[in-house]
């Protein structure tokens, strides 16, 4: 797997570049609890070992450029990053790259219908760092044809409130919610659309959506947008970007004490800078860098990205509105002329 860095939107953190490595291999607290996650569940043991199954899989595609499994162990959103993570994952002569790293594992598996097709696996990894760093992660993985399979990862959210308690035992209510989870991507997308035009959303705006972090201040989707736009049209050229929802199926995994829902969901993203008259790369704004291999001069290019976005959803007899309090995000594509 390989990762790239370049400038894009508020919503997206800067993705990771380089092949630095550090030791790594599933450590001794596998089976212990990571910090801040809910409670584990009980009976997981098959969910553990699927868990290191898909560890041992992404090393083998990370140190032997071997995707065999990439069908096996990823779905969804997932699948289609490892994908294009395969594309470039050729490895440069006398290249020496370690096994991935993954501790603290705690699994929980959610209240859910039908019986047990999801659970969520919670450690620490450098698998999405690209063996930069140890973050925390929780990692969705769905049973599809018999196999569990990896569908989305969550970095652990900013401002300290933790992952959500989900609930683990009984039934999960089935109280309408404030924003039903077939609706979520598509008024996300609609939302996110508007905020990176620079325009400081109103409660009216942004319904069913909290105006929080994501939404309002400097570094708000809408706050470092206009600066860009800004920064852009002093350097003779245009930005505009857009979010579309993905084909995946959004989740929408039951919170504990019946209080409603965590979603995750997923969108494109695509941002646009266009400067008819050329800019040299030396002098993209704020010294960005433009695709690679680049041209000397640009007159167009268009970057787009596969996003996870998560909220908690209350129910709607408990009033409220949705609150996003977390995002992922992936280079897919660049186009550059």
């Amino acid at each position: 797997m390989n990762g790239s860095s370049r400038r894009s939107t508020a919503l997206l953190f800067a993705l990771l570049a380089g092949i630095g490595l550090a030791a790594a291999g599933c450590g001794d607290g596998a089976n212990s609890a990571a910090v801040n996650v809910p409670p584990a569940s009980s009976h997981t043991a098959a969910a553990k070992a699927a868990t290191l199954t898909w560890l041992d899989q992404t090393s083998q595609m990370w140190v032997a450029s071997d995707f065999a499994a990439l069908d096996q162990v990823t779905t969804g959103e997932m699948r289609t990053i490892y994908q294009v993570e395969e594309q470039h994952a050729a490895l440069p002569k006398n290249a020496d790259r370690l096994p991935f790293q993954l501790t603290d594992l705690s699994i929980t598996i959610p209240c859910q219908a039908g019986g047990d097709a999801i659970f969520v696996a919670y450690g620490d990894t450098d698998v999405f760092t690209l063996h930069q760093a140890v973050q925390s992660y929780a990692m969705v993985f769905q049973r599809i044809g018999g196999s569990w399979k990896l569908a989305a990862a969550v970095p652990y959210p900013s401002g300290g409130a933790g992952w959500p308690a989900l609930c683990r035992q009984g039934t999960a209510t089935t109280a309408p919610a404030v924003l039903a989870a077939d609706r979520y991507t598509a008024d996300l997308a609609r939302v996110l659309t508007r905020a990176m035009t620079g325009v400081q959303p109103s409660t009216a705006t942004a319904s069913p959506f909290a105006v929080n972090g994501f939404l309002s201040g400097a570094d708000s989707v809408n706050g470092q947008a206009a600066t860009w736009i800004r920064q852009d049209q002093r350097a003779g050229v245009s930005f505009s970007g857009h979010f579309a929802p993905a084909p995946d199926p959004t989740f929408a995994l039951p919170l504990a004490n019946g209080r409603g829902y965590w979603l995750i969901g997923f969108l494109t993203q695509t941002a646009t800078h266009r400067s008819p008259s050329g800019l040299r790369t030396t002098s993209w704004p704020d010294s960005s860098p433009v695709a690679t291999p680049r041209p000397i001069v640009v007159h167009h290019e268009t970057d787009t990205f596969i996003t996870t976005y998560t909220a908690i959803d209350p129910l709607r007899s408990a009033g409220g509105t949705v609150a996003l309090d977390g995002f992922f995000g992936w280079p897919l594509t660049t186009v550059v002329s």
